[in-house]
């Protein structure tokens, strides 16, 4: 239950935003925010449930916002929605920078390696992103994204137990033109990109777009005299919107991404005494660095062990290639039916560091003088990740619109490869493998929408998923015993190699418009999340398999609107999480996964905008969750104390509070257009509050709460044309905490930044 003191605590934190709230509306959007929007009352057009509705008639908790939106709010990245989102957590992964673990209503993996799934999807234009490699998108060339809170089990399928991330990029215009972009900031960053619409004819269009970022880095390492945690990142993107027919359309799109960045744990080079280079750290030293490392292993493995050969160059880099292909078919005037084909590769390669202090006793290991403290745990992967999907879905509005229906079939193929080496203090590796798995996913889906009155609509749903997996493993290292890592051991001690599951995941909801400028909806829905193995062990004895999670979410809900001056979305939900994926009950520590009782998780959501005028905009959001694990009577009475192995209880066998959790989070932003001369001026700022939350488990990761401001100013001295902006992301260079190993390795959020940008429009892309 929710403790006087956290009700008070609470109170006192989001006080003022609270009264924002208040006061503002949610999901109106002014007139040039997007492509896609309703044109009688301005609403923005959302793929929710899988065919294009107005956000005002859809019974999902769901956070939708338009380019100009993202804008003010400072969201860049997909990252950067968890600055946004009520409810929202997320980071990029320890170690790797273009992966993002996400937490939404407490559902989320930290891990990245592919034996594990995320609980919250991420789709482009349709296609899911099974892996979370490379998820970390740039948003500079979209028509909108869509946060899907709770379960979306039936429309989108698995692993969405937490919710979606449904990015829409746009499409090519009909008329020529585009924009350049040119930006400088902090960490010396340099980034341009662009895009150009190219229209063939009237029924063939074509956009091309691009980008290239690259800085220094924001981690200063003591050991090899240079910064680290710099990114150096490219990309390039070719879409094509094709009329076949008055009645046939075919989009597709290809992508290349060149990634490369790391997030390297560092310590607060404001307090820290160096004792391991006999120096103090101060920030007169280094300047434009927050964090300061004394590994050395940015210059290779060797480095560290002399001698030895790295599988993958130092750092982190992430290919990933992606084809997306949507033909459409119109079927007279209620149905469409569209044929999604996806692929997408991705190659990680990464050679990093996880540096844990207390063991600094490792100096005394052989070859300890050629190598720093802070090399004491090393990962060296390469990965190479292939996925294929397939969807025909059909869309109707049947007996004279009585019937909305959705229905479709799916199916997803996927192969992933590893090679990975683990060292721990010292230079013979302590885990060595290469491992393939594989994924084969066959579903079936249909809702309908059934008009019972003018006023009241039912939805059923369910999916059907079909899904086998497979695990192969062979062990690079010459020991010749049980304790290899090979399939073979696996099955002499009768781990399973094989995984199969059949789940339903249906959806009920019930919706009431008393006219249209108010809706209500109670819901439930269920959605499940993959099983897999633990594959970072050390012997072949912790290979073991977790099962699936299943969820259940309950959810009520209100979306008033009043045109563009005035709307406010509210939602209540219950969420019971069962067989919880968690670190729990195996020997191998932090890296290994079990399933545990129960996550039970209660809270509202609020998000507003308003609109007093066409110049003014404000976008307010509030989220407030309790939640807490219900382990089962088996895993409280195996617990002892002091525990090591059950992440769900603390040292002294307490229940502890459930990670990235936070009891209350919300954001308020808001921007201004006024006119000096010939020229329209915008200041902008955003806020986000977050109260205290555990990051880690056993109890062992407690973070404070932060507050975070992102502000700007845009000029625009030629019309639509021309945009000079100064801006800053974390303002006041605010720093928390957002993963930890038990306080051994500390990984904390990106520094602020400052950036001054230019963006040139022209053509058909001119207001």
């Amino acid at each position: 239950m929710t403790s006087r003191k956290m009700v008070l605590k609470t109170g006192t934190f989001f006080g003022l935003v609270i009264s924002g709230v208040s006061l503002a509306p949610a999901y109106a959007q002014t007139g040039d925010q997007t492509g896609t929007e309703k044109a009688d009352d301005n609403l923005i057009i959302v793929t929710a449930q899988r065919r294009e509705q107005s956000i005002q008639d859809v019974p999902i908790a769901i956070s939708a916002f338009a380019p100009k939106t993202l804008q003010t709010l400072a969201v860049k990245k997909t990252l950067d929605l968890v600055d946004t989102i009520p409810n929202l957590v997320g980071s990029n992964n320890t170690s790797l920078g273009s992966a993002n673990v996400y937490f939404l209503r407490g559902q989320g993996q930290d891990e990245s390696f592919p034996t594990f799934d995320p609980a919250v999807g991420t789709y482009v234009d349709e296609i899911f992103y099974s892996r979370q490699n490379g998820n970390n998108i740039s948003l500079f060339d979209i028509e909108r994204t869509e946060v899907l809170r709770g379960p979306q089990g039936t429309l989108f399928g698995k692993n969405t137990t937490g919710g979606a991330i449904n990015i829409v990029l746009r499409k090519p215009g009909e008329e020529f033109g585009g924009f350049v972009e040119a930006s400088y900031g902090r960490f010396d960053e340099v980034m341009v990109r662009g895009s150009v619409d190219l229209p063939a004819s009237d029924n063939a269009r074509f956009l091309l777009s691009g980008f290239f970022t690259d800085d220094n880095g924001w981690l200063r390492n003591t050991a090899i005299g240079r910064n680290i945690n710099d990114r150096h990142s490219w990309g390039v993107r070719l879409a094509a919107d094709i009329d076949i027919s008055p009645d046939i359309n075919w989009y597709a799109a290809v992508d290349y991404i060149d990634d490369s960045g790391t997030n390297i744990t560092g310590r607060d080079i404001n307090l820290d005494t160096n004792a391991r280079t006999g120096t103090t750290a101060t920030s007169g030293n280094y300047g434009k660095v927050d964090l300061v490392s004394t590994s050395v292993l940015p210059n290779g493995l060797s480095a560290v062990y002399p001698g030895a050969v790295s599988k993958a160059a130092p750092g982190s880099i992430t290919r990933s290639f992606n084809v997306a292909s949507n033909l459409g078919v119109q079927t007279g005037d209620n149905g469409q039916i569209n044929l999604i084909l996806g692929y997408r590769k991705v190659e990680n390669d990464f050679l990093n560091n996880f540096p844990l202090p207390q063991f600094d006793a490792f100096m005394a290991f052989p070859s300890a003088a050629n190598r720093s403290p802070d090399d004491v745990f090393i990962i060296d992967n390469i990965g190479k990740y292939e996925q294929y999907s397939a969807e025909l879905k059909y869309n109707a509005s049947l007996f004279d619109d009585f019937l909305n229906l959705t229905v479709g079939f799916y199916y997803l193929k996927e192969d992933n490869f590893s090679d990975f080496a683990a060292y721990f203090a010292g230079p013979t590796p302590s885990r060595d493998r290469i491992i393939t798995n594989a994924t084969e996913n066959i579903a079936g889906y249909i809702q309908g929408d059934f008009a019972l009155t003018d006023q009241i609509t039912a939805t059923a749903g369910v999916r059907y998923t079909d899904e086998s997996k497979s695990f192969r493993i062979s062990d690079n290292r010459p020991v010749g015993n049980i304790t290899d890592l090979t399939t073979a051991n696996m099955v002499t001690l009768g781990i399973p190699i094989d995984q199969s599951e059949k789940v339903w995941t249906p959806r009920f909801a019930l919706q009431f418009e008393p006219n249209d400028d108010v809706m209500l909806y109670a819901s439930a829905t269920r959605g499940f999340r993959s099983g897999g193995w633990n594959a970072r062990v050390n012997n072949s004895s912790g290979l073991t398999p977790f099962q699936s999670e299943k969820v259940w979410s309950y959810e009520a809900g209100t979306r008033l609107n009043f045109g563009r001056e005035f709307s406010i979305a509210m939602t209540a939900f219950h969420v019971v999480a069962k067989d919880l994926q968690v670190n729990t009950a195996i020997s191998q520590g932090v890296f290994a996964v079990g399933n545990a009782g129960q996550l039970r998780n209660k809270g509202i959501e609020i998000e507003a905008f308003i609109n007093p005028t066409p110049e003014f905009n404000i976008y307010a959001s509030l989220g407030l969750m309790d939640a807490e694990y219900r382990p089962d009577a088996a895993e409280i009475a195996a617990c002892t104390t002091p525990n090591g192995s059950f992440s769900v209880f603390d040292i002294n066998c307490n229940i502890v509070t459930p990670k990235r959790s936070p009891d209350a989070q919300a954001t308020l932003g808001g921007s201004y257009d006024f006119e000096l001369g010939n020229m329209t001026i915008t200041p902008r700022a955003s806020v986000r509050l977050v109260s205290d939350q555990e990051v880690a488990t056993r109890g062992v990761g407690p973070a404070d709460g932060y507050a975070l401001l992102n502000a700007g100013i845009d000029l625009m001295p030629m019309g639509d044309a021309l945009q000079l902006t100064i801006e800053c992301q974390n303002c006041f260079n605010k720093r928390y905490l957002v993963a930890t190993f038990g306080n051994q390795d500390t990984y904390f959020n990106n520094p602020g930044r400052w950036t001054i940008r230019a963006n040139y429009k022209f053509g058909g892309r001119v207001n």
